[in-house]
């Protein structure tokens, strides 16, 4: 009988920082994954980047880039693996690949531990590389779902100062 999102209504601008704050359970995570195409809306419309979203549709899912909040990284890979895999699975075109990963790992400061696990990374370099890899592939949205839960307020202005230089 719970309804997490009603009578939802917006449109995000290219170059726009959109947030959506509450509490917790109030619907922002399932928002989100309604953008994304990974719920389907029960009743309304859903549009991004002029699509209704559709998990089959691989040529818009491939233009938004999404950081969950738990973060979806494979621990057993490591930081230029998980870079790797990403570029490919968003076909990143074999010849820009090694350029992309190393535009990324410069950018988020990620070059002295490529060969590292995820989980042996502190938790806002782990946050960088799971905005490394959400970005790998050039996405024309860039969905973040709570990016700086739980990080050290350093890591917190930096991160809001890289989505400050993006929206750019």
């Amino acid at each position: 009988d719970f309804v997490a999102v009603d009578q939802v209504s917006f449109q995000i601008e290219r170059g726009e920082i959109f947030g959506f704050i509450g509490s917790n359970g109030c619907g922002k995570t399932t928002t989100m994954k309604m953008l994304t195409g990974l719920l389907p809306a029960s009743r309304g419309q859903v549009r991004v980047l002029g699509k209704a979203p559709d998990p089959k549709d691989l040529q818009t899912r491939r233009r938004v880039g999404y950081m969950t909040q738990g973060f979806s990284l494979y621990t057993e890979l490591t930081v230029l693996q998980n870079l790797e895999l990403h570029a490919k699975l968003f076909h990143v075109p074999a010849e820009l690949r090694a350029g992309r990963i190393a535009e990324m790992t410069s950018r988020f400061g990620l070059d002295l531990d490529l060969d590292k696990h995820p989980m042996d990374l502190p938790l806002g370099m782990r946050q960088r590389l799971s905005l490394a890899v959400a970005m790998i592939h050039k996405p024309d949205l860039l969905i973040l779902d709570e990016p700086t839960s739980g990080v050290d307020p350093i890591a917190r202005d930096w991160f809001w100062q890289q989505m400050i230089d993006l929206a750019r």
